[in-house]
């Protein structure tokens, strides 16, 4: 592989449940380096930590308190990973802003390393106002899918924009001025341009701001890594390296907070691991993580 002045920049799936994971990952990038590519990093897990009603793509239910929180946070910052966290429930109003859980979990990583996603103007205006060491994330659940409302997207003072994955393969995207800060989803296992895609969030809100479960079942979820990456809006590592780092975009989301275990393992040893090893470090990752998940 040729030299590259930037490296690519990965931004992987659900920091609280998988962060045993990314430890591991980190950990063994520095003892294993040959093992691994040398042009990447993992700049931050997305997700939130469950019952927040603020998050929105995926819902999460589950027992959590601050110390796990501060400890989760930690041990990923400290390994240069920032918590970024998913504030997308398009159903969110003024009232939602005074919620004491979301709130704590801005609390507990407001140290000026960690993000947050917005896909609404009430809590783009709230994190700024209150949290400005936050940096803020324009999503894809905006569901911007012409050129012209990503131009206009990037042109808002955003850190990233993460681009919908229609318009991954659109030969315009090179052309757009602040490229630089466009975020493709690399992996993403639903339909190419899907028509039901907001209609999911706001019932993937829904459920979060109410705490049932979803109604919405995506008949995408039991595609394989293989299947997902025959889709024509996913990326592969080569064309990461031949096209896109050179062309000026550098950020990349790996899809996941809905993967089985073994499926999201897939995806990162694919995306970070040289093939050569990837079978061993499959298997380490299921003994230490999987069959031996550590506590907090």
């Amino acid at each position: 592989m040729s030299e590259l002045k930037e490296k690519i920049n990965f931004y992987v799936p659900d920091f609280y449940s998988n962060a045993p994971l990314y430890i591991m990952l980190a950990d063994f990038m520095q003892t294993l380096p040959q093992w691994f590519y040398d042009d990447f990093k993992i700049s931050a897990a997305y997700g939130s930590f469950p019952n927040c009603i603020w998050n929105g793509g995926r819902v999460g239910f589950d027992k959590i308190t601050r110390p796990v929180m501060d400890v989760v946070i930690q041990e990923l910052n400290k390994r240069g990973i920032a918590v970024r966290y998913t504030f997308t429930n398009p159903l969110l109003e003024e009232k939602h802003m005074s919620d004491t859980f979301s709130n704590i979990c801005l609390e507990a990583a407001n140290n000026g390393m960690n993000e947050v996603l917005v896909n609404t103007q009430v809590i783009e205006d709230y994190v700024r106002a209150n949290y400005p060491g936050f940096k803020i994330i324009s999503s894809t659940t905006k569901c911007l899918r012409t050129i012209e409302e990503v131009e206009r997207e990037l042109e808002k003072d955003y850190y990233l924009v993460v681009l919908d994955s229609c318009l991954n393969k659109d030969e315009r995207i090179f052309s757009l001025e602040g490229r630089d800060r466009l975020e493709l989803l690399v992996d993403h296992g639903c339909y190419f341009n899907c028509p039901n895609s907001e209609r999911h969030y706001e019932e993937l809100g829904r459920s979060q701001l109410t705490f049932t479960e979803t109604r919405f079942s995506c008949p995408t979820v039991g595609k394989t890594f293989e299947e997902i990456m025959q889709g024509e809006h996913s990326i592969s590592r080569e064309l990461m390296t031949e096209k896109y780092i050179p062309g000026g975009i550098k950020h990349f989301k790996l899809d996941g907070r809905s993967f089985q275990p073994e499926k999201l393992v897939d995806s990162l040893l694919y995306y970070m691991v040289k093939p050569q090893f990837r079978p061993k470090m499959k298997e380490i990752i299921k003994e230490g993580v999987y069959e031996n998940r550590p506590s907090w």
